[in-house]
């Protein structure tokens, strides 16, 4: 009976310590969003609608707060400056480097993550910056255009073979035709372009495999095996053949980092898996996104057609091919208002931006103030709540496809891809002629 007490009594403290230490964090210049379940926060209704979560958090406490979620004390910023100054990061306190480790482990299912981690930051994810950059885009475009042209033209003769004619959702036609020439404009004519369904389950259910549920995560595991074998062929294939009939001299590089890390196979096909997400997944969905507004607004896809046909008429003599064979340099100011499309879709479209973690006690300087982060702490920086502000955007539920035409906005009040040492390369891929 006294061992039960003493169980019960310590117990007891515990959690009244925990809440004690959770609600002290007030005084660090953000209200804390208090939950009643310990370790576990509020992470059900965030995974339920986490911008209605959001939402609701920062009508009652502001725009800084901190909430619980599955163990981890998250500061969330939904305002201009204070999202400005987590991307900024003049301190140099945060970095992504525990959200990129999980993400390689889940995804990858990598063994040695925390080398492959190293490997990413200091010499892949500069590399493929350095080669995707604006610059450099003269070489992958017209190998992409080409690719997506292909795979266009194969749906619309399916269409014209099939009687009464062929339909095609909207995520497949987009997804499978980018995925397909995204993926060999940058790593060759090996790379398996079938394994878009596996890569699209992957992508739907990563939640699941972050979460390693085993039952709930079943389909999104057995479509990762699946992939991640594809993919070890193919690194197989590629480096057999060599550059010139095998994959581009920037998959090639890539495959020689890892190779030089005495990795094994399995955790450079996980690692090549990790950079083809974070390459594909926005790269798909804004296209896919801009596709639905435009089908809403028949006046802005009118408008985006007749600068589509202004411009090839003028310029490329009405030669579609001519366009698409075209260097990125050629062809990147002549569709300001497809460019406004795409900026427009971005905002609306984009959610959260990256999670980071503070690897030192900092500040954030924010619109309430300054708010203290603590060592090992998470940060959020709700881009939506900014996008959808009507401080920064007029009218912001409503999409404009030409709010981004005549006017320089502000950085701090837009933002794409996020503001990280590595600007993602799928801005460059995304303001494309074909789109």
């Amino acid at each position: 009976m006294y061992d039960i007490m003493v169980i019960c009594l310590l117990v007891a403290t515990s959690i009244v310590l925990y809440y004690r230490n959770l609600w002290s964090g007030s005084e660090s210049g953000a209200p804390i969003v208090r939950s009643l379940i310990p370790w576990v926060g509020d992470a059900i209704p965030y995974g339920k609608d986490p911008m209605k979560y959001f939402a609701r958090c920062r009508e009652r406490y502001g725009s800084a707060f901190k909430v619980l979620l599955a163990g981890r004390t998250i500061t969330i910023i939904c305002d201009a400056k204070g999202i400005d100054s987590v991307f900024r990061d003049k301190t140099k306190a945060f970095n992504t480097h525990p959200v990129h480790l999980q993400l390689a482990q889940a995804l990858g299912g990598v063994k040695r993550a925390a080398d492959i981690i190293q490997i990413l930051n200091q010499r892949l994810f500069p590399l493929v910056t350095r080669s995707l950059s604006r610059d450099k885009m003269d070489h992958f475009v017209p190998s992409l255009n080409e690719g997506l042209f292909r795979s266009v033209e194969a749906m619309a003769k399916k269409a014209r073979d099939t009687p009464g004619g062929a339909s095609f959702s909207l995520m497949p036609l987009i997804g499978e035709s980018l995925y397909g020439a995204i993926s060999q404009a940058t790593f060759g004519p090996h790379y398996p372009i079938e394994t878009y369904p596996d890569f699209e389950t992957c992508d739907s259910d990563l939640v699941l495999l972050l979460a390693r549920i085993p039952m709930l995560g079943r389909k999104a595991s057995r479509a990762q095996a699946r992939i991640l074998r594809a993919i070890t062929d193919y690194i197989d294939e590629a480096s057999s053949e060599g550059p010139t009939k095998g994959a581009p001299p920037m998959a090639m590089e890539m495959l020689s980092v890892l190779k030089d890390a005495d990795l094994e196979k399995s955790d450079i096909a996980g690692t090549l898996l990790t950079i083809i997400w974070g390459m594909m997944s926005n790269t798909i969905h804004i296209p896919y996104w801009l596709m639905v507004f435009l089908l809403n607004d028949p006046s802005a896809a009118t408008k985006i057609r007749e600068e589509v046909d202004s411009e090839l008429r003028e310029h490329f003599g009405g030669d579609l091919k001519r366009l698409l064979a075209a260097p990125f340099t050629a062809v990147d100011d002549h569709f300001p208002l497809i460019d406004s499309a795409i900026k427009e879709t971005l905002r609306m479209a984009i959610l959260l931006s990256a999670l980071r973690e503070a690897h030192a006690d900092t500040e954030v300087i924010s619109e309430t103030g300054k708010i203290r982060i603590r060592k090992g702490e998470m940060i959020m920086a709700n881009v939506a709540a900014v996008h959808t502000d009507e401080r920064y955007f007029e009218n912001p539920e409503t999409f404009r496809v030409d709010r981004f035409m005549g006017t320089e906005r502000k950085k701090s009040s837009h933002w794409g891809f996020g503001g990280g040492t590595h600007l993602a390369s799928s801005i460059h891929q995304l303001n494309l002629g074909p789109y």
